[in-house]
């Protein structure tokens, strides 16, 4: 086990976990202890996790797979709507809409609405329309910014879900796992490891705990390249075709008979 990065996880304050009567017993080998109050995680568990998961979000990766970061708590925003924008991926950091996934038909045409009325502010179309039309589409437009700033791109369901606490963000594994989609999370001690197909326990209630995942979770994923697609190439076959020449030299020959 490198103590770099055993040191690097303790500095940036992953090992602190929720108050020792605020867990999940599913989550007890990945503890170390209490201390003050305070379960503390065992990073070396914490460490052997986190390769796991980068493991697979890295084969995602490589095989061009899109993943949506649902980061809504206040400490992780900044972080994850940064590596879901570096990465090429979608985020959603202010609120999660119920249904997003599971009623992705719907909520495909809210995010048509929000682009539209995005490009309506962008090129001046508003300012045509009277005053109170214009504040009410604004503030559509606000609310819409909120929900789905991060997915203006996504055009289907994404290939996978990560997850900022599983346990805050219960909607969200919820959905995903409906649908069957892989979910990946950030667990503190209160979250269930069962709901989700990797994960990395670590406090989720620090700006820099997160931020160091978001960064360390950065640095593989713009080094990965997508593999390339082998294409079959079709021989084309070449029509014989007779000189109109020949052709004129026979019915000549045929003339002087």
């Amino acid at each position: 086990m490198d103590k770099k990065v055993l040191n690097e996880m303790f500095e940036n304050l992953l090992h602190i976990g929720n108050k020792a009567n605020y867990w999940n017993p599913k989550m007890r080998s990945y503890i170390y202890g209490v201390t003050n109050g305070i379960h503390v995680f065992n990073l070396i568990k914490t460490v052997e996790e986190f390769e796991k998961l980068k493991a697979e979000l890295v084969e995602l990766a490589k095989n061009g797979k899109k993943i949506l970061f649902v980061a809504t708590k206040l400490q992780a925003r900044d972080a994850f709507a940064n590596l879901a924008k570096e990465t090429g991926n979608y985020y959603v950091t202010e609120k999660w809409v119920p249904g997003l996934l599971t009623n992705f038909k719907t909520i495909r045409k809210r995010i048509a609405t929000y682009i539209k009325l995005l490009a309506d502010a962008e090129n001046g179309a508003l300012d045509i329309l009277p005053k109170k039309e214009k504040a009410a589409k604004l503030h559509e437009l606000e609310k819409l910014d909120k929900a789905f700033k991060g997915l203006k791109e996504m055009k289907r369901l994404p290939d996978a879900v990560f997850i900022v606490d599983g346990a805050f963000e219960k909607q969200a594994v919820k959905e995903a796992n409906s649908l069957k989609i892989p979910a990946y999370a950030v667990l503190n001690t209160n979250g269930d490891p069962d709901l989700v197909k990797a994960f990395i326990p670590a406090n989720t209630n620090s700006v820099k705990s997160l931020t160091y995942i978001a960064e360390e979770l950065k640095k593989v994923l713009t080094a990965v390249k997508p593999a390339k697609k082998t294409t079959v190439r079709k021989i084309a076959t070449k029509k014989t075709t007779v000189k109109k020449t020949t052709a004129k030299k026979t019915t000549a020959k045929k003339e002087e008979k």
